[in-house]
């Protein structure tokens, strides 16, 4: 990229030495022209064809702002085309625009209507259906062990009537675990703001949306934190993640107290496990 940053220089500065020479008509073309290469093969990674367009448009804009910021400029700029179209002895590049103008329109329409080579584009699902049982190994584990995404289900959940004390003991722990590793993305009320929010790809879940929570069975949720981002199945591609596998990171009860925090903290119940299997 700093060899063609060089290159764009210099020739910007070409033009600009032999502005008076070649006149304000040729040189405004040339810088444009010399523009729109640099933009489209001078960036590495190239520059989006969005961005190029406006760019040049900019460009455009600019460059017939000081066109019309004096007659002398309006006067310069209109000479060569008037030229063209006026003097005889110039005729054969007056014929040659006639059929070169209309040969790129019906070129670029061409073009523009043939078949399309391109694969169908994928529909992104945000909640892809997970695999049917995934393999857990988290620090300190000795061997993995299987854990079924579809039928198994969290191993506190059930304290929350039959031991209330133990549960909210395990919401605690959920607390300091998601406030330690997870707000920096999904927001101090869990609601997708976080500090790092706008620069990741997709937007991190906002589990103060009723359509989050309380349609995802704590099963589900468990498979997405253990596997993260690098987890995701191509169902939900194209993915472009930064949440962690956090199985690499967190104990398995660390994982399932954190996902009882969040569901305590929202107030949302999670889905059953049962219901889920007939869907």
């Amino acid at each position: 990229m700093l060899i063609s940053t060089i290159l764009f220089t210099a020739a910007c500065a070409a033009v600009f030495l032999t502005r008076k020479k070649i006149g304000l008509f040729w040189s405004g073309a040339a810088f444009f022209v010399v523009t729109i290469l640099f933009l489209k093969h001078g960036i590495d990674p190239p520059a989006p064809a969005a961005l190029v367009t406006l760019y040049a448009g900019t460009t455009f804009l600019a460059m017939l702002l000081y066109v019309t910021s004096s007659k002398q400029a309006m006067a310069d700029v209109w000479m060569p085309i008037k030229s063209v179209m006026v003097n005889t002895d110039q005729k054969w590049a007056l014929y040659a625009l006639l059929v070169a103008i209309p040969g790129v329109i019906a070129f670029e329409t061409y073009m523009g209507n043939l078949p399309s080579t391109d694969a169908p584009p994928r529909v992104r699902s945000v909640h892809p259906p997970p695999p049917n049982t995934v393999d857990v190994k988290t620090p300190g584990m000795a061997e993995a062990h299987e854990f079924n995404v579809i039928k198994d289900d969290s191993p506190i959940r059930a304290l929350a009537e039959t031991d209330p004390v133990a549960f909210a003991a395990h919401v605690a722990r959920g607390k300091v675990v998601y406030y330690q590793n997870c707000f920096y993305c999904h927001g101090d009320t869990l609601a997708a703001d976080g500090h790092y929010a706008l620069s990741v790809n997709p937007l991190p879940a906002n589990f103060q949306d009723p359509g989050v929570l309380p349609q995802l069975t704590e099963a589900f949720l468990h498979w997405r934190v253990t596997k993260g981002g690098p987890g995701m199945p191509d169902a939900g591609g194209p993915w472009d993640s930064s949440m962690p596998a956090w199985e690499k990171f967190l104990s398995e009860e660390d994982m399932w107290n954190v996902i009882a925090f969040l569901y305590d903290y929202t107030g949302f119940k999670p889905r059953a496990a049962e219901s889920a299997e007939g869907h």
